[in-house]
């Protein structure tokens, strides 16, 4: 079970860094809105180029992201059966669910997110707005997106076969421990 741990912990750190390093491109988006706000409304002189950019870098952002939202957590789950459950039937419910729902995805999103993005970069691919920036770009977000949240995928998995093994486990690597000491909380 170390081994599967280690696996986990490189994983959900890859992923923890990465997602953090992606999490910028909201800056970037928020930088291309505020120059379209100002060259509208202050130069009265709308940018043609801002709006495909804006949906480009949101696109990116999205589903670059997703990974670190895997593994954070940041998904809806339907807690009905789910909370009722004890722990080991937690993490079964887990992993049976995964493998009817995500590996599927996975399995056949990563090769075709692939080929999309070849084929993109191979015609040198370009939107159809007056500006007609090149796609493959973007195409080559997604490609990466799903990768990522594949690979986490397989994290995650790993912790749900270590909690029916173990009975419990802790699956946040993510972040700094919390421990309670005396009714203060200390990371």
């Amino acid at each position: 079970m170390k081994a599967l741990k280690k696996v986990c912990k490189v994983i959900d750190t890859c992923n923890d860094f990465l997602g953090k390093i992606f999490s910028l491109l909201v800056v970037a988006i928020l930088v291309v809105i505020m120059i379209e706000v100002l060259m509208r409304r202050f130069l009265n002189s709308p940018q043609i180029w801002t709006q495909d950019l804006i949906v480009m870098f949101f696109a990116c952002y999205i589903i670059l992201i997703a990974a670190y939202g895997f593994l954070k957590g940041a998904f809806v789950i339907v807690d009905i059966l789910f909370a009722k459950l004890p722990k080991r039937g937690q993490y079964i419910l887990h992993l049976v669910t995964y493998f009817l729902f995500f590996v599927p995805f996975v399995y056949l999103m990563v090769p075709k997110s692939y080929a999309f993005f070849m084929k993109s970069f191979a015609q040198q691919e370009t939107a159809y707005s007056v500006w007609a920036p090149v796609l493959w770009p973007e195409k080559l977000c997604f490609f990466v997106g799903i990768t990522l949240l594949a690979i986490q995928g397989i994290s995650q998995i790993l912790k749900q076969v270590i909690g029916i093994v173990e009975g419990d486990y802790e699956q946040d690597y993510s972040e700094k421990k919390v421990e309670e000491k005396g009714g203060e909380v200390a990371c």
